[in-house]
């Protein structure tokens, strides 16, 4: 869930910087600084050695990196383009929706609301071009609201739940 308010903020950040039309250098200084961010809010909330606690994180690290490649990509397309339309940014969403598909795919097909979530930013960016950042920003904020969420509904379940150990045996179980 912090990961999603720090995502919020930087995004909401380059909503600002959009708004005063900010050099791209700006743009490309704070996704470099929220990713590292975020890998420091994972290491600090997760515990060290979190990129290996099973043999799946590794795999959604590789699917997680390659959206952000892919993004970053799309983002240095457009710019050099020389276009005055951000077209990278509704890409962004589509991306998303790819990422959040294929962790469902290796996951929980819970993740694909995050995915259709996605898909309906993307034509909200397309709507309202001039709130991107903000729009793209809070729906980030929102997946990742519902998935921690649930993880610590599920974390809290088995923490309250009595180990099989402890557990009382029912007389007619014995018999």
């Amino acid at each position: 869930m912090v990961v999603g308010w720090v995502h919020l903020a930087f995004f909401l950040a380059c909503q600002a910087l959009f708004s005063i039309a900010a050099s791209d250098i700006y743009y490309l200084s704070l996704w470099a600084l929220e990713l590292v961010v975020n890998l420091w809010v994972f290491g600090r909330l997760a515990g060290r050695g979190w990129s290996r606690a099973t043999l799946l994180v590794p795999i959604l690290i590789r699917v997680w990196a390659t959206f952000l490649i892919l993004s970053f990509n799309v983002a240095t397309l457009n710019t050099l383009t020389g276009w005055d339309l951000d077209w990278f940014k509704p890409v962004w969403a589509v991306l998303s929706t790819f990422s959040f598909a294929t962790t469902a795919y290796l996951v929980s097909l819970w993740f694909f609301v995050p995915a259709v979530q996605m898909y309906f930013t993307g034509l909200l960016m397309v709507r309202f071009p001039g709130q991107n950042y903000s729009i793209y920003g809070l729906s980030w904020w929102a997946a990742f609201q519902g998935i921690g969420w649930i993880l610590e509904r599920r974390r809290s379940r088995l923490a309250h739940a009595p180990a099989e150990a402890t557990r009382p045996v029912h007389e007619s179980a014995v018999a």
